[in-house]
C-alpha cells in the first residue's frame, strides 16, 4: 500500500509535486502522476490503481481541481472508503483559495494558500498527522493581566531555566560533504523528472513531435526529441564523474564516456546552489537567471532550455 494518492489538476502539477516531495522527505510514500504515470501507460488505469492502493487521497484544492471532471472520481473512491471519516482518507490541501461545495465542506482541510514555505511545510506536517493536535507548551493567557490580578510565578521547583536572549547573530554554517551530496543527488532527482514529465507533454502539444525517455541507470538518463520522425534534439545527462561525485553532467548527442557540454557543480558559499560552470550568458534563460547560483528547479529549466535550443534554429 502507498501512504497518499495525490489527486491533482494539471494547473496544480508544481503544488502537487512540492507537497509530495515534502511527505516523502517525512518518510512517507507517495503516488503521483508526475513521475509515476508512465509513458505507454494507461491514465485511467494508473489512476483507479493508485486511488484503490494508497491509505490516504491527498486533493490539491483550488478553482481549477473543483472544476474538473477527472478529479471528482479521485476523491469520490476515497469518500466511499470512509464517509464518516474516521480514517481520515481524504485530506484535502487548499493551495490556492476556492469554495468547496457539496460534500467537500465537512472535510477538514489543510490551507496553505499565502503561506510562505516554512510555514505551509509545517502546516502540512502538522495536518496529515493523525495524532491529536494539543500543542507541547501551555497557550499564552488569552485575557487581559491587569483585569485577572498580578501574574504570580509557579511556586514549585523550576523545569527549566528562562531562555537568555542572545547579543549575537546566529552564525552561519557551512553545508557538510552530507549536505551537499544530498543537495546533488535531490537535484539530479529533480532534474530527471523535469525531462520524462516535458517529454511527455511535448508529444501531446504537437502531432509533429515524438519522443523518447530511457533511464540507462539510477545515475544516468538519455532524452530524444524528434520532429517529423527526425531527430533534433538529444542529449546525455549524467551524476558525477567529470567533475567528482557531486557534479551533474549534460552532454549532446549520442556521447559516451565523461565528455559534457555543461556541468553542474555546487556553489561556493553558505547557500546551497548550483553553479553552471560553462554558462556564458547568451540564451535568453541565462540573461534573466544567476546561472551561478541556480535552485534545483531553475537548474532542472536550465538543462531543458539547453536540449530544446535546437528547435529554434530549424
Amino acid at each position: 500500500m502507498t501512504d497518499f494518492f495525490i489527486s491533482y489538476t494539471h494547473a496544480d502539477r508544481e503544488w502537487a509535486e512540492w507537497i509530495a516531495f515534502v511527505l516523502e522527505e517525512e518518510g512517507f510514500t507517495t503516488k503521483i502522476q508526475a513521475w509515476d504515470f508512465r509513458p505507454g501507460s494507461n491514465f485511467v488505469l494508473e489512476m483507479q490503481n493508485a486511488s484503490e492502493k494508497a491509505e490516504r487521497t491527498v486533493m490539491v484544492l483550488s478553482p481549477d481541481y473543483l472544476n474538473s471532471k477527472m478529479a471528482a472520481p479521485e476523491w469520490a473512491a476515497a469518500f466511499a472508503k470512509d464517509p464518516q471519516g474516521q480514517d481520515r482518507r481524504i485530506v484535502p490541501v487548499m493551495v490556492r483559495e476556492c469554495q468547496p461545495k457539496g460534500l467537500l465542506p465537512t472535510i477538514v482541510q489543510i490551507r496553505i494558500q499565502g503561506m510562505n514555505e516554512e510555514d505551509a511545510r509545517a502546516a502540512l506536517i502538522a495536518g496529515i498527522d493523525m495524532k491529536r493536535a494539543k500543542p507541547q507548551t501551555r497557550p499564552q493567557f488569552p485575557g487581559s493581566a491587569t483585569a485577572h490580578g498580578e501574574h504570580k510565578d509557579f511556586p514549585g521547583p523550576a523545569t527549566a531555566k528562562a531562555r537568555r536572549v542572545s547579543v549575537i547573530p546566529a552564525l552561519r554554517s557551512r553545508p557538510t560533504d552530507r549536505d551537499v551530496r544530498k543537495f546533488v543527488k535531490d537535484g539530479f532527482a529533480i532534474i530527471r523528472n523535469r525531462f520524462s514529465v516535458n517529454l511527455g507533454e511535448a508529444s501531446q502539444e504537437d502531432s509533429r513531435i515524438e519522443t523518447d525517455f530511457t533511464e540507462v541507470t539510477a545515475t544516468e538518463f538519455r532524452a530524444e526529441l524528434f520532429v517529423d520522425g527526425k531527430s533534433k534534439c538529444d542529449c546525455r545527462i549524467f551524476l558525477g564523474e567529470m567533475f567528482g561525485p557531486n557534479s551533474i553532467c549534460f552532454s549532446e548527442g549520442h556521447s559516451t564516456g565523461n565528455s559534457a557540454n555543461e556541468v553542474l557543480t555546487p556553489a561556493d558559499g553558505d547557500e546551497l546552489a548550483f553553479s553552471a560552470v560553462m554558462s556564458m550568458g547568451y540564451s535568453d534563460f541565462e540573461r534573466k537567471v544567476d546561472t551561478k547560483r541556480m535552485t534545483p528547479d531553475q537548474a532542472a529549466d536550465y538543462f531543458w532550455n539547453r536540449f530544446v535550443a535546437p528547435l529554434s534554429h530549424r
